[in-house]
């Protein structure tokens, strides 16, 4: 099955389930090996997971506890392991820019991971004002920690 067609099928489940209708897909990672997909899906109270490890619990995904959330485990480890980017949505990197602002660089271990994404937002064009356009936002602008960090290695 193809990759764009196991998107449309979670999708189509989140808007045709009560319980799950008010979530949103917020992203999608791909292992290029196998052709596997990670997503992750939330809405302000609740997030639910779709990975190859889920396929055989009851509608195929897991819950994620709001207390065990955090984008250093499941978003820069799974990076750091091989995944990578397909999809993430614009108020994810909202949260994830606001985290990282706060976090870094002590409280992160998955710091490879945390480079790809931030590679990611750079080569896709993922800005500041475009969290910000998008999100009606004031997110930190954190790529200019990660372009100081640059200079300062050469």
């Amino acid at each position: 099955m193809s990759i764009d067609k196991k998107i449309k099928q979670i999708d189509f489940f989140l808007k045709n389930s009560i319980e799950h209708r008010q979530k949103n897909i917020e992203y999608v990672l791909l292992n290029p090996k196998t052709q596997e997909l990670y997503v992750l899906c939330a809405d302000h109270d609740d997030a639910i997971e779709f990975t190859p490890y889920t396929k055989n619990y009851p509608n195929g995904y897991c819950h994620v506890p709001d207390f065990d959330y955090n984008f250093d485990y499941y978003l820069f480890n799974q990076l750091e392991s091989g995944l990578n980017i397909k999809y993430i949505s614009m108020n994810t990197h909202n949260g994830i820019w606001n985290s990282i602002n706060e976090l870094y660089p002590h409280d992160f271990e998955c710091k490879a991971g945390l480079r790809k994404y931030i590679n990611y937002c750079q080569k896709n064009n993922i800005t500041k004002s475009k969290i910000d356009k998008e999100t009606s936002s004031n997110v930190p602008n954190i790529l200019n920690l990660f372009n100081k960090e640059r200079k300062e290695e050469r």
